[in-house]
Formats: C-alpha cells, structure tokens, sequence
C-alpha cells in the first residue's frame, strides 16, 4: 500500500469515527465500533477494516513493504517456464511436470506464483474478423416503471493539498437511461432517503426500484 492511499484512508476512518464519537457522545467507544456500520460509510471492506481496528485504528503499512524476496528454486527453471508462456501454455500441471523431469525439486505453489506474475509472456488472444452481432437481448421497461440506484464513494479534491471521501448517490431510469447523481458526507440511511426524494422531484416516482450496480 502506498503512502497516498494509505493516508487517505487513514483520513477517510477518522473523519468517519470523529462522526460517529459525537453522535454517541459518552457511548462511543473505539473498541465497541460496528465494524459494518464503518463499512458502508466508508467504502472499506470489513476484513480491512478488523486488520486495522486491531491496530487500534492505526493504517500500517505492509509487513513486507521494501523488502526483496531472495532467489527461489524455481528461478533456476524460468526459461523453461517462459518457453511455455509465450506457446501459450500456462497450465500449471503439465509445467511442473516438465520441470520435474528437468530436475526441478520445488513446489508447485512457486510454478503457479511464477506463471501469474508472468502471464504477460502470454501470447495476445485473437480478436475476431467478422462481427458475430448482438447476442443478448437488451431488458427494457416501460417509462416511469423502474429505477436503479447504488451507493459509490470518491475522494473530493479541496484544492489546498486536503482530500475527503464523499458518498455518491446514484439512480437511473431503466427506460430512458437518464440518471440522477448528488453527493453526500456519507451512505447513511437519511441521506439514501434524500437522494431517492431529490431524485423523485426531478423524475417522478417509479412503480419499482432495484438496489442493483448501476
């Protein structure tokens, strides 16, 4: 993790706990913190956030950051490997096959690792000549019968070297396509409500509505 990411996460939780602290008052505690309600207002997967609560709401940076991992055994056999790759071949089976027979005495976890971090010795797929034309079928509804709408989170630019994380309301019209976008502090519940009214009064309101990805 980068210094900038790792910092504008750092600052995305704090502003978001500082939140949190004066709407719970004397309630508030950092150890209590509901992990899922950390989640949906900051966009912060939850596994993250633990490793991170854990560290007492501190963003660390990787144990390995700066680290240069030594020569394994594999490395011996990386022209073999590349031979394969670039014909194409990238199951990890019929390599380490070979390889066995060529001597090699390591795993198959380091011929796996090796062939993804080098699946660019692969060959470019071929791109079809002739147009195959649509395949699907596109879903349609009638006007003003459905909306989709989803949450998304941004980092806001002040222009004075400061950045914050917004929430992005979004809805469309599943029928014309015209979409609806307001920005908010936050993907708490109130404001999912304000941006669905805001919403209806430059829309109307629909018969349904998906929670769906946009």
């Amino acid at each position: 993790m980068k210094n900038e990411e790792r910092s504008s996460i750092q600052e995305t939780i704090a502003q978001v706990l500082e939140q949190m602290k004066q709407e719970q008052g004397a309630d508030f505690s950092l150890s209590d913190v509901n992990l899922a309600e950390l989640e949906r207002m900051t966009g912060i997967s939850r596994g993250k956030l633990r490793k991170i609560k854990d560290d007492g709401f501190i963003v660390k940076p990787h144990g390995n950051t700066g680290k240069v991992r030594p020569a394994t055994v594999v490395s011996g056999f990386s022209g073999v490997i590349d031979g394969f790759l670039s014909k194409g071949i990238k199951n990890s089976n019929t390599i380490f096959n070979t390889l066995k027979t060529a001597g090699y005495s390591g795993g198959k976890s380091q011929v796996k690792e090796y062939i993804h971090n080098h699946k660019y010795l692969l060959p470019a797929k071929r791109e079809s000549v002739a147009s195959q034309g649509n395949r699907g079928r596109r879903y349609k509804t009638k006007p003003g019968e459905q909306y989709q709408m989803d949450w998304g989170f941004v980092n806001i630019d002040t222009n004075d070297g400061q950045t914050f994380r917004a929430a992005c309301f979004a809805m469309m019209c599943h029928h014309c396509g015209m979409r609806y976008v307001e920005f908010f502090p936050n993907a708490k519940q109130e404001n999912l409500f304000i941006g669905m009214i805001h919403d209806f009064q430059r829309l109307g309101a629909p018969e349904y509505i998906l929670t769906d990805n946009l």
